[in-house]
């Protein structure tokens, strides 16, 4: 039994994103290790200043740079269920596919990270829970029971 991190590549962008979706959570502990548990001088005034910008109004500049990760994210996502999923079970792959696509324009489409932040259970329920699923079967199928 052995897994790699290769393996591990769809589910694990899961999680990242999933994290993502998180706004307020992400907004609200954005660079508290460094500033603020290890005091790292250096980068704390840095951090606190990107702190204050994503959680003002003017946070425009930070929400497209957020919009583009998700969805970066989910095509990667997107790509390897085609690859690798599609042959454990077509119908859940495809359905991933679908509604990935659909939540990629969703996220593009957001004027806030409110927006995003709606989407969470869009994602969670349609694409990383069927992920982790395809993700189980396909190493229960695989030669030597990777799992």
């Amino acid at each position: 039994m052995y897994m790699t991190m290769s393996d591990m590549m769809p589910v694990s962008l899961c999680l990242a994103t999933q994290e993502l979706f998180d706004v307020k959570r992400y907004q609200q502990n954005f660079g508290d290790f460094c500033s603020l548990r290890s005091k790292d001088s250096e980068l704390e005034p840095h951090l606190t200043l990107i702190k204050r910008e994503l959680i003002s109004k003017s946070q425009d500049r930070y929400l497209e740079g957020h919009k583009a990760v998700i969805i970066s994210n989910i095509d990667k996502i997107l790509s390897l269920v085609a690859g690798r999923y599609a042959g454990v079970n077509l119908k859940t792959a495809e359905s991933v596919i679908r509604d990935g696509k659909s939540l990629m324009k969703r996220v593009a489409q957001a004027q806030s990270f409110q927006d995003i932040l709606i989407a969470d259970p869009v994602f969670k329920s349609k694409v990383a829970l069927p992920v982790y699923e395809l993700f189980t079967e396909y190493n229960k199928r695989s030669p030597g029971g990777r799992m």
